[in-house]
């Protein structure tokens, strides 16, 4: 039985209004004594049969889970992908790099938020004191938070293992917040609002440049995001272009929402708009950063996306598009995404200095 076929749907509705005929029929004529139990388990039975049709409801429009197995996050088989310079795999005792947790102050902006960063294990040993690191700018879904690249997405885990396994060079990821709590900002400069781009492209770069031993190469940036963080990443790429080489899009969209987690970001202004509208700025001004792009072979709108921005650029720029993964629009389908990405990302970014391996030597 599918998770969004009808019949499961049929089912949970026969259930209901089962459910509903017994607790109406038999409501005074339970026996006297116990009459509070039943009486309690049918409206308990009620309440969670509504959230379970709701959840079946929202999970039908947007595409979340796809089926049992996307819903209880077993593993579907994905073709392995080989990287190049690298075995793609880590070798056992290597040294793990480091997450830290940063206020990041924006001078410019006058935003001031949480941020992770991470550091590559070479980052921390004695032997690279002089070598600095490109950057790659990570861009969280909405509502969401930078933990969610952690926690869901084992953002550390990923890049340790990518990096000890050849398939990227060592970088410097940040993850900012990119938004207000209860309000989407899509990460734009909004008309008599927040400017919450200047805060990302401007800020934060020059944040973590003045505390990290960052790239001061041309193009040393990449960004990459899931969900409206794939919007981010993309809109805030072609607008800077001379700072970020490339960007990653995980079932992402590329046009402008306005809505009620939004607002009207623009005011009317309809020159802002497409200013902040990617799939029309590809159509008329044949942006030149490299993009990559995909999403969940179940989820149609952001495939759907895909395949309008591809349309419009016309090769230009050059869009790569990943492996679709099964299951929807949903953490387990962007966890499997995240390898390739961020390989993809890595080839884009100047490297300076060799790479070489870290023996982990306890503690």
């Amino acid at each position: 039985m599918a998770l969004t076929g009808g019949p499961l749907l049929a089912i949970l509705c026969a259930f209901s209004i089962a459910l509903i005929a017994v607790t109406m029929i038999m409501w005074n004529r339970w026996p006297t004594g116990w009459a509070l139990v039943p009486r309690l388990g049918c409206l308990l039975l009620l309440m969670v049969t509504g959230a379970v049709l709701a959840a079946d409801a929202v999970n039908r429009e947007f595409g979340f889970y796809t089926s049992f197995d996307d819903l209880l996050g077993r593993p579907t088989p994905v073709a392995v992908l080989s990287c190049p310079g690298g075995s793609g795999s880590a070798s056992p005792g290597l040294v793990h790099g480091r997450i830290e947790r940063v206020r990041l102050t924006g001078s410019v902006s006058g935003v001031s938020r949480d941020a992770l960063v991470y550091l590559p294990a070479v980052y921390l040993a004695p032997a690279a004191v002089h070598r600095r690191f490109p950057v790659i700018e990570l861009f969280h879904g909405y509502p969401g938070g930078p933990e969610n690249w952690e926690t869901h997405l084992g953002v550390t885990a990923v890049l340790d293992r990518e990096i000890a396994g050849g398939c990227m060079p060592p970088v410097i990821v940040v993850v900012p917040t990119d938004s207000d709590p209860g309000r989407d900002g899509e990460c734009v400069d909004a008309v008599g609002g927040t400017r919450n781009e200047t805060y990302l492209a401007v800020d934060v770069p020059g944040w973590i440049s003045a505390r990290y031993r960052v790239s001061v190469a041309p193009r040393s940036w990449a960004a990459m995001g899931y969900s409206t963080g794939g919007f981010c990443a993309i809109n805030t790429a072609f607008h800077h272009p001379s700072r970020y080489a490339a960007a990653a899009s995980l079932s992402g969209y590329f046009t402008p929402l306005t809505d009620a987690d939004t607002g009207d970001l623009y005011r009317g202004r309809r020159g802002v708009r497409r200013w902040n509208d990617p799939q029309w700025q590809v159509a008329h001004h044949h942006e030149g950063v490299p993009l990559y792009v995909t999403a969940g072979r179940a989820d149609p709108e952001a495939q759907r996306a895909i395949e309008h921005l591809r349309a419009a650029a016309r090769g230009r720029p050059p869009i790569s598009t990943g492996e679709s993964a099964a299951g929807g629009h949903n953490f387990g389908v962007w966890s499997k995404a995240c390898p390739a990405a961020f390989a993809w990302l890595a080839a884009h970014l100047p490297m300076s200095g060799p790479s070489f391996p870290l023996r982990d030597v306890g503690g």
